[in-house]
């Protein structure tokens, strides 16, 4: 099982300890919003678009989190279900607009970075007796205009999100819901970081609460501790994030029949 796999309990630790030690910490608090909007093409095959948009604040002890732009995003994926508890998932496109983490005054006036993204992701899921396991593997190939000056240089990230997730039960709680904690770690390779001393990207710590508010509206709203680092290899972004999901499903087929929505796994 991969929670008692060595190689990644070596890897977590050595992309971990580099931050608890950086020459220079900067404090952010962020806001995400995502829309999901998501539907059947089979009963093995579906679509999902994400509409998303994050805010941060200006400044480290700042906590008004949607003062300047931080992130957008359109990304269509597919998903087919290799079996009950296996998923292989593909992106096409995705177009994203990034602003860097505001540290200094000067940050404010920067440009975003546009981005084009293409990717896959297999997800493996083991139920247990009290809780469900998500083993998730993503690989991206990105091309991003670093310079703003329409030159777009690539790189790939490897992905790895380990999930655990808790169902509720109890008389009071009328519609499916359930808590969710992950783990994250982000690693780059590739041209255009080929030069840069890191090679550690991001880790993300979550936790969250699920909720079905019915068959076609599933909200998620959690907490992230974002730790990322930067091109000198020893600054570090440190960031409280406050995220959101809302998903509808079967946002097409629901004028055809009552289907059901196919599992996901946010």
């Amino acid at each position: 099982m991969t929670l008692r796999n060595p190689a990644l309990i070596i890897l977590l630790m050595l992309f971990s300890e580099p931050a608890l030690f950086a020459q220079k910490r900067y404090n952010h608090n962020i806001v995400w919003g995502r829309l999901a909007l998501t539907d059947t093409l089979s009963s093995k095959l579906r679509w999902e678009l994400f509409i998303q948009h994050r805010r941060q604040n200006t400044e480290e002890s700042d906590w008004n989190v949607v003062k300047a732009s931080q992130f957008t995003s359109y990304w269509l994926w597919f998903h087919y279900n290799l079996s009950p508890s296996t998923k292989l998932s593909v992106s096409p496109v995705g177009y994203f607009k990034s602003w860097i983490l505001i540290a200094h005054p000067t940050d404010i006036d920067r440009d975003g970075i546009r981005e084009f993204r293409w990717a896959a992701r297999l997800d493996h899921e083991t139920k247990g007796k009290y809780f469900n396991v998500l083993n998730r593997h993503n690989l991206e190939y990105r091309i991003r205009d670093l310079q703003n000056n329409n030159v777009f240089q690539p790189n790939w990230r490897v992905r790895y999100m380990i999930r655990l997730e808790k169902p509720l039960k109890a008389s009071w709680i009328k519609k499916p819901t359930s808590l969710v904690a992950y783990e994250e770690v982000f690693i780059q390779f590739g041209k255009a970081v080929r030069s840069n001393p890191n090679v550690f990207d991001q880790n993300r710590l979550y936790l969250g609460v699920n909720h079905s508010f019915s068959k076609r509206i599933k909200g998620n709203l959690g907490y992230i501790w974002g730790i990322q680092q930067r091109n000198s290899g020893n600054e570090f972004d440190f960031s409280n994030i406050l995220w959101g999901v809302l998903t509808i499903y079967n946002v097409f087929s629901q004028f055809r029949g009552n289907k059901k929505p196919a599992a996901d796994h946010h």
